[in-house]
């Protein structure tokens, strides 16, 4: 007889464990998008490449790893790119919280990371 008491408690604790899980894990992914938008844009010969190129990776990331954001937003913070020492991007996605195992509801995740600018990206081979 416990045990009929018992299995729904259960399966409600297995489905937030398993709903955290998910959460912490698209946290974790949208941390790894933002430090290789931010490599990518360290990578880059100005400013206006560098915003774009950060973009395009941060979105390429997340789709990659079954992170569907709407919206989406990669913000680059670089004031003068030729003389900065660092590139820092940050990455804002909005995700339904359904497609992290929850019951409804969006949550926005953020994430920011820098990356030192490379000294021989202007160079050529």
């Amino acid at each position: 007889m416990e045990l009929v008491l018992l299995v729904p408690v259960l399966v409600v604790v297995l489905a937030l464990v398993v709903m955290a899980g998910r959460q912490v894990a698209a946290a974790l992914i949208t941390q790894d998008a933002a430090s290789a938008a931010a490599r990518a844009a360290s990578l880059q010969r100005d400013t206006a490449s560098a915003r774009a190129q950060a973009r395009v990776t941060a979105r390429r990331e997340l789709a990659d790893r079954g992170v569907a954001c709407s919206p989406f937003a990669a913000t680059v913070d670089v004031p003068r790119f030729e003389t900065a020492e660092q590139v820092r991007v940050e990455v804002a996605c909005t995700v339904t919280v359904i497609d992290l195992g929850g019951f409804g509801g969006q949550r926005t995740l953020q994430a920011a990371a820098s990356s030192p600018i490379d000294p021989y990206r202007g160079r050529t081979p």
